[in-house]
Formats: structure tokens, sequence, C-alpha cells
């Protein structure tokens, strides 16, 4: 039992770390110099859709490349190793470990992301149906309404109710395709709580009415 514990906190701590690389942060010092901090422009944040607003298309593109592959890597790796499994809930863990990494990374002063990107990735492992879902329901919504972060927070809200229904529809017939466990379940919850709660300056903002709006070319 005392194994499992120590287990637990060393994959909890790597993928903190893995979720920590600041790749935003990083790709604005390599195109604009070693004085320049990504965090001083825009939405002072270090994700894809700030890169995409004071860097360009190429560099956000890369951008949320990585930070999709700092969710997906984490739970990937705890899903294939039995050792880093531990009964399903491996995955999980990890997979919000790399999240808050993201958003508070130890690297950068704790000032990162809002973690959309790292919170599909660890999704696209864990229920792929769900992810889709979720990606096309948040780029309609972004695309239609030109908020990027409308399409954030309604991607999250409907990767939160597929969980929901699909371990609903697992219970009932477990033979179902789109599987989602309790463990998968627990990390469609919070995930998504967590990317919401960093958003709450844009929810401000879009019922005051004072949010940017992207232009819809920018955004595809």
């Amino acid at each position: 039992m005392l194994s499992s514990v120590y287990l637990l906190i060393l994959m909890a701590a790597f993928a903190y770390l893995w979720g920590s690389i600041p790749s935003g942060y990083w790709m604005g010092k390599l195109l604009r110099g070693k004085d320049f901090d990504i965090r001083q422009y825009g939405s002072q944040k270090i994700g894809a859709t700030n890169v995409l607003l004071t860097l360009g298309k190429v560099p956000a593109l890369i951008v949320s490349f990585i930070d999709i592959t700092k969710g997906a890597g984490p739970v990937l790796l705890a899903t294939l190793v039995p050792l880093f499994n531990e009964n399903g809930w491996g995955p999980t863990i990890v997979g919000i470990m790399a999240l808050i990494g993201h958003c508070c990374p130890v690297f950068i002063g704790f000032r990162g992301g809002r973690g959309v990107a790292t919170a599909v990735g660890g999704a696209l492992v864990l229920s792929p149906l769900s992810f889709f879902i979720s990606t096309f329901v948040a780029f309609s919504i972004a695309y239609s309404s030109r908020y990027v972060s409308l399409g954030s927070i309604v991607g999250c809200i409907t990767l939160f109710l597929c969980g929901i229904v699909f371990y609903s529809i697992d219970y009932v017939n477990p033979a179902f395709f789109a599987h989602v466990s309790l463990a998968q379940l627990i990390y469609q919850t919070l995930a998504p709580l967590v990317v919401i709660l960093f958003h709450r300056d844009n929810i401000g903002r879009l019922l005051a009415g004072t949010e940017r709006k992207m232009r819809a070319k920018r955004i595809l």
C-alpha cells in the first residue's frame, strides 16, 4: 500500500514537471529574443491563443501541438504501463497534474496558460469520442461568435457532459464502445473545472461585453 502511494506521488510530480514545460514562453524567447516575455502582451498568458495574437499562426500551431502532448503524453504513459496505471486512477492523476503544471508552471514563476490544449490532450487519450465532440463544439462556438474564450468554456462544459452521458450509458451497457470509467469521469469533471476557473477573467469580460473578438480566419 505504501509503495503505491509513493508511486502515485512520483507519477504526479513527473506529470506536473512535464506539464510545466512553458512552450509558449520559450517560443517568444526564440522568436523575439531573451528579453521578450509573452506574458507582457495580449492576454498575458503562454497558451496558443496568445501566441497566435502575438507571434502568428505557425508558432501558435507548434505551441498548440506541444501543449496537447503535455496532456496526452503522461496520460498515455500511465495508460500503457501497468506499473503507472494504478487500477485506472494513474491516468487521471497525471492528467490533472500535467494540467496544473501548464497553468502554474514551476519553471517560470507559476504564471502559465489557461490549460485548454493540455486538458483536451488528456481527454484525447482517456475518451477520444469526448475529445472530438468537445473540440468540434469549441471550434464551432469560437468561429461563429469569434470569442475564443467562449468556445473554450463551452467546449469544457461539453467535455464534462460527455463524461456524464458516456459513464451513464456504460453503467447500463458495459459493452458501450465509448467506455468511460469512474476515474475517467473524474478527469472529465476536474479538468474542465480547472480550465474554466482560469477563464474567470474572460467570463467577467464576456458578461460585461468587453471581451476581445478574434477574426474568423485567425481562429482557423
